[in-house]
């Protein structure tokens, strides 16, 4: 006899939810990594014009804090709560600007970005749109979620 009891959530998920949540967690995580890294911009935007500027400046620092959230989702099993997915998906490129920035104190001999405040607002900016996506569109609109 088996005496393990399972929790409510995890018995009545289907296989089919699973594998549909996954593929859409995949599906848009990589759309947007790969829309961020060869969107073609220069055809858009004039050289150094507003547009160019933002984009360079600010576009992957909202799409992939964005991304990244969802990527984590595919955790869910090991981190439950979306607000340990959406701290880890803000700390992770928080991180990477801290860094930027002790680099500029403390040079390397090559370019590895500069450090910016206004990027950690992004960053923010990024993962909470993700947790809405996440938690208000996606769980409203699909049954599985």
């Amino acid at each position: 006899m088996n005496s393990i009891s399972y929790s409510q959530s995890t018995t009545k998920r289907s296989i089919p939810g699973q594998v549909a949540k996954v593929a859409i967690l995949l599906g848009l995580s990589l759309g947007l990594l790969w829309f961020a890294i060869d969107f073609p911009a220069y055809l858009i935007f004039e050289s150094q014009s507003a547009g160019w500027m933002l984009w360079f400046s600010y576009a992957n620092d909202l799409i992939l804090p964005f991304a990244l959230y969802f990527i984590i989702c595919l955790g869910e099993r090991w981190l439950r709560a979306w607000q340990g997915r959406a701290l880890l998906a803000f700390a992770i490129p928080i991180l990477l600007e801290i860094r930027q920035g002790l680099n500029v104190l403390f040079p390397v001999g090559r370019y590895v970005g500069s450090f910016d405040l206004l990027d950690i607002v992004v960053y923010a900016i990024g993962v909470g749109l993700a947790v809405i996506v996440d938690r208000k569109v996606f769980a409203r609109m699909l049954r599985f979620w």
